[in-house]
C-alpha cells in the first residue's frame, strides 16, 4: 500500500497550479496497476448509476475507484477493503476530497459480506478477484448482496497465452470466471476484451504515475512496493497481460 503522507505529498504538488481531472483527486494513483480508469466507464455502460443507487465494490483498495463512481454518476459507494489499514487510510484520503460524504470504506471478508442481502444495486470487483483464495465464495456472496435484477461487474488481468502470472493473482482464464459468475447464480454473462484500450490516456495521470515510481524506488523501504506495482504495467506493454470485463445480473 502507498503511504499516504508520501502520496498527498506528491499529488499537491502536481496539482497546484492545475486541478486535477474531475473524480480523480489523486490522479488515479491510489489504483494499483495503471490501467485506464476510462475502462471504468466501459464497465459501467450496462446498468443505471445515480443518486438513490448504491454500489459495493469488493476489494476497493484505497478507494479511488469508488470516489471515481460516486463523482461521476452520483452514486452512494460502499468499498469493502481487504485490510484494516487500506480502509483506514483510504478514509483520510476521501476525507480530504467532495466525495467523501458519498464514499464508505469498511473492511470485509470478499467471502463474509457483513451486509444484509439483497442490499446494493451493483456489485464491481475490480482487478481484485484474481487475488482472492475463494472465488466461488466471493462470487456467491456478490451474488448474496445484490438485489434481485441488480449488477455484476468484474474486471481483472489474465496471463495472455503461456505467460507466467503476476504475484500474487491467481492465473486463470476469462472462461473459468464465466462459469464460476453463473454458478453463483448470476445470469446474462457477457465477456469483453478491453486488452487494446487497456493503458491510461491522460497524460497528467501517465506523468504522475512514472513519478510516483521514481519516488518509490528511490526510498529501500519501498523498492518492492515499486516492483509490484510497475509489474502490471509492464506486462501489458509486454503483451504478456489481457485485461477483460465481465458483467452479469442477478435475475429478478
Amino acid at each position: 500500500m502507498i503511504p499516504v503522507d508520501l502520496l498527498l505529498d506528491l499529488v499537491r504538488g502536481l496539482t497546484a497550479s492545475t486541478p486535477p481531472p474531475r473524480g480523480l483527486p489523486y490522479l488515479g494513483l491510489e489504483h494499483p496497476s495503471g490501467t485506464g480508469f476510462h475502462l471504468l466507464d466501459a464497465l459501467s455502460a450496462r446498468g443505471i448509476f445515480r443518486k438513490y443507487e448504491l454500489v459495493l465494490e469488493v476489494g476497493a483498495g484505497l478507494g479511488g475507484r469508488a470516489r471515481w463512481l460516486a463523482t461521476r454518476y452520483g452514486c452512494e459507494v460502499v468499498g469493502a477493503t481487504l485490510t484494516l489499514a487500506e480502509a483506514t487510510a483510504g478514509t483520510e484520503l476521501g476525507r480530504r476530497t467532495r466525495a467523501h460524504a458519498a464514499v464508505r470504506l469498511v473492511p470485509a471478508a470478499p467471502a463474509a459480506l457483513p451486509f444484509r442481502a439483497a442490499h446494493f444495486t451493483h456489485v464491481w470487483l475490480v482487478e481484485s478477484l484474481s487475488g482472492l483464495d475463494d472465488v466461488a465464495a466471493a462470487l456467491a456472496e456478490a451474488h448474496r448482496v445484490v438485489r434481485p435484477g441488480g449488477g455484476l461487474a468484474v474486471q481483472d488481468l489474465f496471463p495472455a497465452g503461456h505467460a507466467p502470472s503476476i504475484s500474487g493473482r491467481r492465473s486463470t482464464d476469462p472462461e473459468a470466471y464465466v462459469a464460476a459468475i453463473a454458478a453463483a447464480g448470476f445470469i446474462d454473462v457477457e465477456v469483453r476484451d478491453r486488452t487494446g484500450e487497456a493503458a491510461e490516456r491522460a497524460p497528467r495521470a501517465v506523468a504522475a504515475r512514472e513519478l510516483l515510481h521514481a519516488r518509490l524506488r528511490s526510498d529501500p523501504r519501498l523498492t518492492a512496493l515499486a516492483a509490484e506495482r510497475e509489474a502490471p504495467g509492464r506486462a501489458l506493454a509486454e503483451g504478456a497481460l489481457r485485461v477483460v470485463q465481465l458483467v452479469a445480473r442477478r435475475p429478478a
